[in-house]
């Protein structure tokens, strides 16, 4: 991921028919979502209707096998916003809705198997 201002319009452009879903933590410490990934979302959502973007607000174990002391979801540090996508638990897009296929709602694993080169 590049800082937003080192990517350029014709950059974006290059972007704007490829299908692709971002995932992110605000909680990431590592990769400040300011600084990339939401204004590189935000200016590629504007040409390509195939980008997404799941942000959450924390990781959090939700398959229940870590918990914390009292039972609660364990936290993961925001930089393995990846657990909950290979979990297929990225389902809505960065407007808090559900990311839509021919009419139905559909989490990222599906959505990238229907996906198509261009």
């Amino acid at each position: 991921m590049f800082q937003v201002s080192m990517i350029s319009d014709e950059d974006i452009l290059k972007l704007k028919d490829l299908p692709i879903w971002f995932t992110h933590a605000k909680t990431d410490p590592v990769v400040v979502p300011d600084d990339f990934v939401v204004p590189t979302y935000e200016r590629l959502a504007k040409v390509n209707p195939n980008a997404h973007f799941t942000y959450w607000d924390k990781v959090l174990d939700h398959t229940g096998t870590q918990k914390n002391a009292d039972g609660t979801p364990f936290e993961y540090i925001g930089h393995w916003s990846w657990i909950p996508m290979l979990n297929d638990e990225c389902v809505l897009d960065y407007d808090g809705k559900p990311v839509m296929t021919d009419g139905k709602e559909t989490p990222i694993l599906e959505w990238m198997a229907a996906q198509k080169k261009a």
